[in-house]
């Protein structure tokens, strides 16, 4: 039978589609932009049929109807990296799942399958395959496990190259819908953030392999790495720091020991230019998270840098990048992995970006605190952490002693609360 023939047949509505889902199973999708909305609406709608299904979403990037359920309805949602979903998860009503990103695919030989995946695919190539475009994570692999994949046809998807495809035989159902991709702004760094990228900048040789997330502070380390050369990729996500930085020339991916040649990366999420510039784009190759972010994997890169943000850092060197107080803020992705990595790599580095300060409610508070705020997630243990970079500078930490750390710590917080941090510090005996 011809590719296209098996297409038409397994052609239906979003509304048929879900009707695959059973009672009582765990169903997944990819992160971010890969979220196939419409079926996950269409899925939401059909809660009463159920007693129990179970969801699992990361870095939500779609309101969809998800967002309406209540703790008591049968679809039971984890939001694990809420960003949309924030609210819900800090009122009980979606719970949240700890763990490492590269590690979700482990689950399913633990004890915690999911028996259907649903994601946005490419439009099918002549071959009859289907590109995940802009997300692999932890999709591909658990797919390769499920009972049911339905996709999600969208014309706006990217086509990617990786271990990223599906073929049509694969498959058990197919939607066509060419929604919008959810796009987000290039932030601008502001002088704070500029700062921080230049001290990072002295951290980074040429030839260095580099991870970027998104944000204002990734851009500013862009910004400070124009002029490098020769700088690889290999990320967990793909952000537009990392496209501006190949436009400028500064990215090559000569000189990369382990994968030469072309971007590592497992998902993107940026602006529609962004978009655009991956599709077709041989030179990035998507993988899954438990490929990408495996911490040995990482280090077979020579000099891997690795920059990643915290909410809070305490004089120890614990980092707090996921929680304020007990309230779920974000998820840690890859940090962990990332953190480790970098550290086994031949001259490696495992930075923590963030301002000296931020403000709330109740005025300006110091990052850099005594004690971790109570209730508050350690994210990176002190047994890992290496760099903090600040706009005040770097606090090169893994080697050294508390007493040590904790002054290095307070050299780079904000002039405003030294003289209370050294005060805490020694009143807890830390120097």
């Amino acid at each position: 039978m011809k590719y296209k023939d098996i297409y038409k047949q397994k052609l239906t509505t979003p509304e048929e589609a879900v009707k695959l889902v059973q009672d009582g199973w765990r169903v997944t999708w990819p992160v971010a932009v890969g979220q196939p909305a419409i079926l996950i609406d269409a899925l939401v709608r059909r809660k009463d049929e159920f007693t129990n299904v179970e969801v699992l979403t990361v870095v939500d990037a779609y309101p969809t109807e998800l967002l309406n359920l209540q703790k008591e309805d049968p679809i039971k949602a984890d939001y694990s990296y809420c960003i949309i979903g924030r609210r819900g998860v800090q009122e009980g009503r979606f719970t949240y799942t700890p763990a490492r990103l590269s590690q979700i695919p482990w689950y399913i030989d633990m004890g915690r399958p999911y028996q259907c995946v649903m994601m946005q695919v490419a439009p099918m190539d002549e071959f009859g395959y289907f590109s995940m475009g802009l997300s692999c994570d932890y999709a591909f692999p658990v797919a390769k496990k499920a009972e049911k994949i339905i996709v999600q046809v969208n014309e706006n998807m990217p086509r990617t190259f990786g271990r990223n495809f599906w073929h049509v035989s694969e498959v058990d159902a197919i939607v066509e819908a060419n929604t919008p991709l959810t796009a987000l702004p290039v932030l601008p760094p502001n002088e704070n953030e500029k700062l921080i990228g230049n001290y990072i900048a002295e951290l980074v040789e040429d030839g260095s392999c580099i991870q970027l997330g998104i944000g204002s502070i990734p851009s500013a380390v862009a910004l400070a790495l124009e002029n490098k050369k020769d700088l690889g990729v290999h990320t967990e996500m793909f952000p537009d720091a990392i496209r501006i930085l190949w436009e400028k020339g500064a990215i090559t991916n000569r000189r990369k020991n382990f994968n030469p040649d072309v971007s590592i990366a497992s998902f993107a999420l940026g602006s529609e230019e962004l978009y655009k510039w991956l599709n077709n784009n041989p030179s990035v190759l998507f993988y899954s998270v438990d490929q990408v972010l495996n911490p040995a994997t990482l280090a077979q890169n020579d000099k891997m840098v690795c920059i990643n943000s915290g909410l809070e850092v305490d004089l120890t060197g614990q980092v707090n990048s996921e929680s304020i107080g007990h309230k779920q803020y974000t998820h840690t992705g890859g940090q962990q992995d990332l953190i480790m990595g970098a550290f086994m790599s031949k001259g490696g580095k495992g930075i923590i970006a963030l301002e000296s300060t931020v403000e709330t409610k109740k005025g300006g508070k110091s990052k850099i605190v005594p004690h971790l705020a109570y209730g508050s997630f350690v994210s990176t243990g002190r047994n890992d952490v290496q760099y903090i970079v600040t706009e005040y500078g770097i606090a090169d930490l893994k080697i050294w002693s508390v007493r040590e750390r904790a002054k290095r710590l307070i050299a780079v917080a904000h002039p405003d609360y030294r003289d209370e941090l050294r005060f805490e510090a020694e009143k807890a005996g830390f120097i």
